[in-house]
């Protein structure tokens, strides 16, 4: 694992890139500290940005599912509303099929990143980009919608729960 601060330039380009993605905005609302901490681990990279904790995995950034770091980020992006029966399988990395949705909140457009729910708690338990528009989506009885990029308990949620002391000492 390595760990360091950004230079003025790589700070300036993390959060260019960031601001042109559609939850992007919730930047706008936080006071972004000049200091962004990346950690990499294999091909893991996250970015400690003031109270944010984004990871960039194949050229692709997306908050990480921990509430105490991306409450805001979460609570903006669209969603898709699992039910029970599902939540097992996506938790263990499954890709989103039509038959477990049970609601979609928000809109989006094919390859927009969205946050995976339980019905019940309505708890983000994974992130996922969708392979289809919003009314293709509804329009479909089965088949997959999103795919799985980031739930709990894989190895980017541990990696976090690992590093917590040095991420919260900021």
């Amino acid at each position: 694992m390595k760990a360091n601060y950004l230079s003025k330039r790589e700070s300036s380009e993390i959060l260019t890139r960031l601001k042109t993605l559609k939850w992007g905005e919730a930047l706008q609302k936080i006071r972004i500290k000049k200091n962004i901490l990346r950690i990499e681990e294999e091909d893991i990279v996250l970015y400690k940005i003031s109270k944010l904790l984004i990871c960039e995995r194949g050229r692709v950034l997306f908050p990480t599912l921990h509430e105490e770091y991306n409450q805001e980020i979460l609570t903006l992006l669209p969603s898709l509303i699992v039910d029970m029966g599902a939540v097992p399988h996506i938790a263990k990395g499954a890709d989103v099929m039509r038959p477990g949705i049970r609601k979609f909140e928000g809109e989006f457009r094919r390859g927009d990143l969205v946050a995976v729910r339980d019905e019940k708690n309505l708890k983000a338990i994974a992130l996922a980009l969708t392979l289809e528009d919003l009314e293709k989506c509804r329009e479909m009885k089965r088949g997959k919608v999103a795919e799985n990029i980031h739930h709990v308990n894989d190895r980017i949620w541990k990696l976090v729960q690992k590093i917590k002391h040095l991420l919260d000492r900021d």
